[in-house]
Order: C-alpha cells, then sequence, then structure tokens
C-alpha cells in the first residue's frame, strides 16, 4: 500500500515568558501565514491543546503540513520562504519537535 501523502507533525511548547494568549495569537497571526506561503504545500492545519482538560500533555499545540513526498517537503523548507518560517519559531516556541509520518488514509472527504 502507497501512502497518500507525507505529513510533517510539529509538536510545540510555548515560550515560558510568553502568555498562552500571545503564543495563540503569533502562531495564528503571524507564523500561520508564513507557513501558508511554503512552496508545493498540500494541506496546512494548526491544532491547539486545552492544557486545562489535558494537563498531563506535554505540547501546547501541533501543527500539520501534508506534502506529496519528503523531497518535495526538504525542498520546501529549504527554500527562502521555509528558512524565514524556521527564523520565526524561537518567536512564540520554547522548542519544537517534529516528525514525519506518511498517511493512509482510511476514511476521507
Amino acid at each position: 500500500m502507497t501512502p497518500n501523502a507525507v505529513k510533517r507533525l510539529g509538536q510545540v511548547v510555548k515560550r515560558v515568558d510568553m502568555s498562552y494568549d500571545d503564543f495563540v495569537n503569533h502562531w495564528l497571526n503571524v507564523h500561520a501565514p508564513l507557513c501558508k506561503k511554503l512552496p508545493n504545500l498540500l494541506r496546512y492545519s494548526v491544532n491547539l491543546v486545552d492544557r486545562q482538560r489535558f494537563p498531563e500533555f506535554g505540547y501546547h499545540g501541533f501543527s500539520e503540513l501534508w506534502y506529496e513526498s519528503e523531497e518535495v517537503m526538504n525542498a520546501s523548507f529549504a527554500s527562502p520562504e521555509g528558512k524565514i518560517l524556521l527564523a520565526d519559531l524561537p518567536n512564540f516556541t520554547q522548542s519544537i519537535y517534529p516528525i514525519i509520518s506518511h498517511e493512509y488514509q482510511q476514511i476521507w472527504p
């Protein structure tokens, strides 16, 4: 079975000196518009975690970036837009733990 897409999941911890509201504002209103400029990006989502409901979860949120292949994804992050995006991460994150997954869609619109 061939995967439908390659997905980069970025698990994010907010900066310790930043309020949660400022973290969310930066991610959604500064970082997300930069991410949407990445070449060949198929889909993008930001997922915020309700830490009051899930206090043991070690991250404040995670992003999902879909690409056709790992080669296309790597080229996207190596592009000028990718470099700008990655340079913005310290402006709102304490740490980010990216993983690459291969998606096998089961039920999909």
